[in-house]
């Protein structure tokens, strides 16, 4: 079997693998897991980061210097409203000031904000998160999980990525309470209940333990409390 050629006790029947694959899984191991505290909704618990890659420092450059630009865009129409005493030009001067406090805001968030968090899912006794690079939360209780499902993606003629999806029982009351009913919206339109949805290329971490302990714990409810135990162990 394929599982037992990687050297994986249960690799999921979905996903493919080749040596590089496996290798490159093995390699990562428990890389950067550890117990952390977090807080959400102001209920504080610890929990199990499994952690992901930081976005590239890129992204927030690009940002920032697009930010810059529609600064310097505002100030130009300001001076060429004065020079020539055209105030319809004007308008154009908030509209670029706030293009750019977007741009300048998302810099900010790229490029120092991500220096403070490490991305990836944290479990707890009672909940999934997806903590993105900003810090930003996407927060599930086990008890709206209906399963974590393997599959993979194509993202190009000879390119895949092993993917598993965490999806809850009724899509809309999870993104109404959390929300986002665009979220709802776009759930509806895809017929899909998947709100957490990880690469194996992002995981700094062996991708198939993340997927083994989230499913483990949400099979074994009673284990949950003891979720933090799960790092002196290797489940690879």
């Amino acid at each position: 079997m394929a599982a037992q050629r990687a050297g994986f006790s249960a690799w999921p029947e979905q996903w493919r693998w080749d040596d590089d694959r496996v290798q490159s899984y093995r390699a990562r191991g428990m890389s950067g897991v550890v117990v952390e505290e977090i807080t959400v909704g102001g209920v504080r618990e610890s929990g199990v980061l499994l952690p992901m890659r930081q976005p590239p420092k890129w992204q927030g450059v690009v940002f920032l210097l697009m930010g810059l630009v529609f600064l310097s865009v505002a100030v130009l129409l300001l001076i060429e409203a004065i020079l020539i005493d055209e105030w319809l030009v004007l308008v154009g001067v908030p509209v670029s000031v706030a293009i750019a406090g977007v741009a300048l805001f998302a810099a900010y968030r790229g490029l120092i904000v991500h220096r403070l968090v490490v991305p990836g899912l944290v479990i707890t006794p009672t909940r999934v998160v997806r903590r993105g690079g900003s810090g930003d939360l996407m927060v599930v209780a086990w008890a709206d999980i209906a399963g974590v499902r393997p599959y993979v993606r194509e993202t190009g003629p000879a390119k895949w990525h092993n993917m598993f999806g965490v999806d809850v029982r009724d899509p809309d009351v999870f993104w109404q309470a959390a929300g986002r009913r665009r979220g709802g919206r776009v759930a509806r339109a895809l017929a899909g209940a998947e709100v957490v949805m990880v690469s194996d290329a992002v995981m700094l971490m062996n991708p198939l333990v993340a997927y083994h302990l989230i499913l483990h714990y949400l099979e074994n409810p009673d284990l949950r409390p003891h979720v933090c135990r799960s790092v002196r162990r290797d489940p690879s």
